[in-house]
């Protein structure tokens, strides 16, 4: 059983791996400042009452000896009681400084062997009160060796002290270097969890947009997406609504199809009907019946030649797109259907206006297939045209795209931004003219298809003034003709 990771749980487990890079490392730090405080208090507490007590020794061995001669110059047991005082606040001290020896923060040895030899050499307030009055407590000697070791002990103190400050300042770097090596850490996998979470969404997102695409250029296809998470349903809904699709549209070509042919069928017996009545051949008919007859054959004529265009579109549906190009003149193209253009102008006043290019080159398709794609686009041109106005066709020469592009303007309404990407589709005809204009909206969607066989491109856009213009594009040839460019 696979396990599902969707977008939400990749997202969370982003979150919460970052989440505990970066409190692990703000616990580091926490742990490294308390070690930081604990013994910065430790060497403070430590020399300080090192400093304290030590002084308080040195006092102490001057008070006793101080006070020893008093006593032995005054005879007053008083002094001999300061004397006891002082000693036993000196070996208090002592006991004190000694006591304060830790793993790591160590006293100096000499205050072991301060005690030490305080013990052996030094006399008490006991032994000197029955002495004689020469007796001595201790030794001059011996008294200025411990002062002297009070203060080398005082001064292994102070070094001990800048040692810790430098495993303070060591534990600080540390401390940074952890903190920073932190902050990377969290930023690398931050930088790889939103490349690895972008990439595993933007991957889907440009198949669906490139599938959604194809859908709007009726291409329908199956997109494969293989990740465990709200993408693979995504294209999952998607493939099942471009299948639907595709067989909708095959169901509704085939329709049409079938339809286009039975249709032709009686429709042309009901012609040869007609036509016969008109011409007599089943007896005389007036005016008035001749009138309506040949409405009638009109009417016939016009649903024929939209049968026509649905067949064509089903035939384009199962176009292979192999085709046999042969260079064409492109002036001479337009000198072909110049009198069908202008005429199709005339009948709404409209002006048509060839722009040959001189010296053009070569195009590369199939002759009939071009004419019909400029015939159905200057037909809509026209269309949509106001009367007395003008509707301009160029040759023009795309050097660096290398090939030639065909343009036809027009000086009517435009199209609507929302619906230039629904033009080129079958049977779609735009929302204004559904009422009172004839068509099915095949004309553009033939002229795609017949384009795109020939490898060229076709689109359109808006005039800045008014109307709008239509370009398609055909592959060239090495060859070239000099003609001078012509208005009509």
């Amino acid at each position: 059983m696979k396990i599902r990771f969707g977008i939400t749980s990749k997202l969370l487990m982003l979150f919460f791996v970052l989440i505990f890079i970066f409190y692990g490392t703000l616990l580091v730090l926490f742990i490294d400042i308390q070690r930081l405080k604990e013994t910065s208090q430790q060497i403070i507490s430590i020399n300080n009452q090192v400093a304290a007590l030590s002084k308080g020794m040195q006092d102490n061995l001057i008070s006793m000896d101080v006070n020893l001669k008093k006593f032995k110059l005054l005879k007053k047991k008083v002094y001999l009681s300061y004397f006891e005082t002082a000693q036993n606040d000196f070996c208090e001290g002592l006991d004190k400084i000694i006591k304060l020896n830790a793993p790591t923060y160590p006293v100096s040895s000499q205050w072991e062997w301060l005690r030490k030899s305080f013990k052996d050499n030094a006399n008490t307030s006991s032994r000197l009160e029955s002495a004689q009055e020469s007796s001595v407590w201790v030794e001059d000697s011996l008294m200025n060796k411990w002062m002297e070791g009070i203060s080398t002990a005082r001064k292994e103190n102070q070094g001990q002290i800048e040692q810790a400050l430098i495993r303070i300042n060591d534990l600080g770097r540390q401390s940074a270097n952890k903190s920073l090596i932190g902050m990377l850490v969290s930023l690398f996998a931050g930088i790889l969890g939103a490349v690895f979470i972008s990439k595993s969404m933007i991957g889907p997102i440009k198949k669906l947009k490139h599938g959604l695409n194809d859908i709007s250029r009726d291409h329908y296809h199956r997109i494969e997406i293989n990740s465990q998470d709200e993408f693979s349903e995504l294209a999952a809904a998607f493939n099942n609504m471009s299948r639907q699709l595709k067989e909708d549209e095959d169901i509704r070509s085939d329709f049409i199809a079938i339809l286009s042919h039975e249709i032709r069928t009686p429709l042309s017996s009901i012609r040869e009907s007609v036509n016969m009545i008109i011409e007599k051949v089943l007896g005389p008919v007036n005016d008035t019946q001749r009138k309506f007859l040949k409405i009638a054959s009109s009417e016939i004529s016009r649903i024929n030649d939209l049968l026509d265009r649905l067949l064509d579109v089903s035939m384009l549906e199962s176009y292979s797109g192999k085709i046999r190009p042969e260079p064409i003149d492109p002036n001479q193209l337009l000198g072909e259907v110049s009198n069908s253009l202008i005429a199709k102008g005339k009948i709404k006043d409209v002006a048509i206006r060839l722009h040959k290019l001189g010296d053009a080159p070569m195009v590369l398709g199939v002759k009939k297939e071009i004419i019909q794609v400029l015939l159905n686009i200057v037909y809509n041109a026209v269309k949509f045209s106001d009367t007395n106005s003008v509707v301009d066709i160029h040759v023009l020469d795309q050097k660096n795209n290398k090939g030639l592009t065909f343009r036809v303007s027009d000086q009517g309404p435009g199209i609507p931004e929302e619906e230039q990407s629904l033009i080129f589709k079958k049977y779609y005809r735009a929302k204004e003219v559904r009422d009172h204009m004839d068509g099915v909206g095949l004309g553009l969607s033939i002229s795609k298809r017949i384009i795109h066989a020939h490898g060229g491109i076709i689109y359109m856009e808006n005039n800045k003034g008014r109307g709008c213009s239509f370009f398609f594009t055909l592959p060239t040839t090495n060859e070239s003709i000099t003609t001078q460019g012509e208005n009509r």
